[in-house]
């Protein structure tokens, strides 16, 4: 597999709503996330296919691109740590890469006004 370290959020880039996302906040967000992440028996929530639908539960191993191995804080960014798969779509954004094709990003959800990291994607630009 082929490893990458990805900037996900530079504290103070509005989101799609508008708003910004401060250093307390993307503090309890990773930790949450890290949390889940922990406590998770499958971690479903941390490999990512091409699908529209990043994380369904029955997941096809084929389609499956990326394994999220770390996500954290530094230098204000929310940084993530990914395994590129040496699946068959995970070799198509190996290559990808490889011409800076990839761009990697946070998908947010908002739970009932709390917001939370759902996942992270890799799209191609």
């Amino acid at each position: 597999s082929m490893k990458m370290t990805a900037v996900l959020y530079k504290a103070g880039t509005p989101l799609s709503d508008g708003n910004t996302i401060d250093s307390s906040l993307m503090k309890q967000m990773v930790n949450d996330f890290n949390e889940h992440f922990q406590n998770e028996q499958i971690n479903h929530y941390h490999y990512g296919t091409f699908s529209e639908n990043s994380f369904p539960l029955n997941v096809n191993f084929e389609d499956m691109t990326h394994k999220i191995n770390n996500v954290y804080i530094k230098d204000n960014h929310i940084m993530a740590d990914i395994d590129i798969l040496d699946t068959p779509k995970g070799k198509v954004i190996q290559e990808l890469l490889e011409y800076d094709r990839i761009r990697p990003s946070l998908d947010l959800i908002d739970h009932n006004g709390k917001i939370d990291i759902h996942s992270v994607s890799l799209n191609i630009k």
